[in-house]
């Protein structure tokens, strides 16, 4: 992966980088929600990649979870599974 200029420090969120899929760039609210937005591949569903990334965060929330849909990257703050799930609940759906 190439970043964007040098010098810069590495524990720097980057706005904008290349990879050897293309370039990737943070875009505002308003830029991403715009009406007359072409989707890149109409022609079916991309394949979804999901990482989970920890970033040294002096708030504490430095796990984050990221999506790769073609080429386009979403992330979001990650606080993990605070509780077990319900497993009657699925017990009761698939055994009769």
């Amino acid at each position: 992966m190439a970043a964007e200029g040098g010098g810069k420090e590495m524990n720097e969120i980057k706005t904008q980088f290349t990879t050897r899929e293309g370039v990737y760039k943070l875009l505002t609210h308003s830029e991403y929600n715009r009406p007359n937005r072409v989707p890149f591949n109409s022609q079916g569903s991309n394949p979804v990649k999901v990482s989970f990334v920890n970033v040294n965060d002096q708030s504490g929330n430095g796990d984050r979870i990221c999506f790769n849909v073609g080429r386009e990257l979403y992330f979001y703050i990650y606080k993990g599974v605070r509780k077990a799930i319900n497993n009657t609940a699925l017990n009761s759906q698939f055994c009769p």
